[in-house]
């Protein structure tokens, strides 16, 4: 999946919480994908593309060719990772709990959406794949813009409803007008 939807489900687990826990959700919802960076602009560079952005077709074959590069994409997509790394970093620095869980659901999110030679290796370094059933982090222009319309449909559609809520229980006299 794209950094654009992990962040949008980021805000989406988080849209009742405080600003705060919000930008953290937010932010560990994307942090898997941060080490990919690196693996972009090689990937770009060695295939000459314009702003060192690699197109699809530049990923087949590159977890073989850049094996370092493959590990620190994997190694975040792992649940050792996530128990062994993340979560005392977020225990440590007293940050909010759903930074943890939203780094979690991007694995688990990742799961169906990652297939063939960049399936999930949710156990990392265990040679263990799950295959999903799409490669939605290859997806035309479209289909980001599709998932970024549905998902900010529905923050929109949260915040509509957690804005009505707090008005009704602001106004108790208004449920009865």
């Amino acid at each position: 999946m794209d950094i654009v939807s992990h962040i949008l489900i980021g805000k989406i687990l988080s849209f009742n919480k405080k600003k705060k826990a919000q930008f953290w959700a937010m932010f560990f919802s994307l942090l898997p994908d941060l080490s990919q960076i690196p693996f972009y602009l090689v990937l770009g560079y060695e295939n000459a593309r314009p702003f060192l952005f690699p197109l699809n077709s530049d990923w087949i074959g590159a977890r073989q060719l850049h094996p370092i590069l493959s590990a620190l994409w994997e190694a975040p997509h792992s649940l050792f990772f996530a128990i062994l790394i993340i979560l005392p970093i977020i225990i440590f620095f007293k940050l909010p709990k759903i930074a943890f869980f939203s780094y979690v659901i991007h694995l688990i999110v990742d799961i169906p959406t990652h297939s063939g030679e960049w399936a999930i290796k949710i156990f990392y370094p265990i040679d263990y794949t799950i295959n999903g059933f799409t490669d939605a982090w290859a997806w035309p222009v479209w289909g980001f813009i599709l998932s970024w319309i549905i998902l900010i449909s529905i923050v929109i559609v949260l915040n509509r409803f957690l804005k009505l809520k707090n008005d009704n229980s602001s106004n108790p006299n208004r449920r009865n007008s």
